[in-house]
C-alpha cells in the first residue's frame, strides 16, 4: 500500500517535467525573431498581407447593390451583407467620404478601402483599394453594368 501512495505524486511531478521540456522546446522552434534575416521577415510579411490595387468605378446609385454583392462574392470574412447595406445607404445620403475595411480573402489578411464621391450628374464616383482578386471581379462586373442614357447618346 505505501507504494500506491507514491504513484499520483511521480505521475504528477512526471507531467510537470514534461511540461517544463515541451515548453522550451516550443519557444525555441517557433522564437526565431532574433535569429531570422531581413529578407526572411519581409517574406514573412508578404504572406501576411497582400498587395492592394485600385479601380475606379462610375455608376448611378441604384447599381451600387450589385456593385457591393460581387466584393462580397470573393472575401471571405470582414466585409459583410450588413456592411454592404450600410455602405450603400451612407454612399447615398453623404457627400464625398471613405471607408476601411480589414478582411481576409483566401486565408490572407488585407484590406478593402472604399473612397466615393458624387459628380454633377450625381453619378457615384467609387474608388476601391483592395486585393488584386476582388479588383479582377469588379472589372469583369462593371462591365455587365448597363451604362447610362448621358454616355449612350454621346457615343453614338
Amino acid at each position: 500500500m505505501p507504494h500506491a501512495y507514491l504513484i499520483l505524486p511521480a505521475i504528477v511531478g512526471g507531467g510537470l517535467i514534461f511540461g517544463w521540456i515541451f515548453a522550451r522546446w516550443l519557444e525555441t522552434r517557433y522564437d526565431r525573431g532574433y535569429e531570422a534575416s531581413s529578407e526572411e521577415l519581409l517574406d514573412e510579411l508578404e504572406m501576411a498581407y497582400s498587395s492592394r490595387r485600385s479601380f475606379e468605378i462610375y455608376t448611378p446609385s441604384e447599381y451600387l447593390p450589385q456593385v457591393f454583392g460581387c466584393i462580397l462574392e470573393k472575401i471571405d470574412s470582414g466585409f459583410g451583407e450588413k456592411h454592404a447595406r450600410q455602405m450603400v445607404q451612407r454612399i447615398e445620403a453623404r457627400g464625398p467620404s471613405n471607408a476601411l475595411y480589414p478582411i481576409r480573402v483566401n486565408g490572407i489578411r488585407s484590406e478593402l478601402e472604399l473612397q466615393w464621391s458624387r459628380d454633377a450628374e450625381d453619378r457615384i464616383r467609387l474608388l476601391v483599394l483592395a486585393v488584386p482578386k476582388v479588383i479582377r471581379a469588379l472589372k469583369r462586373e462593371t462591365k455587365r453594368l448597363p451604362r447610362p442614357a448621358a454616355e449612350k447618346t454621346g457615343a453614338q
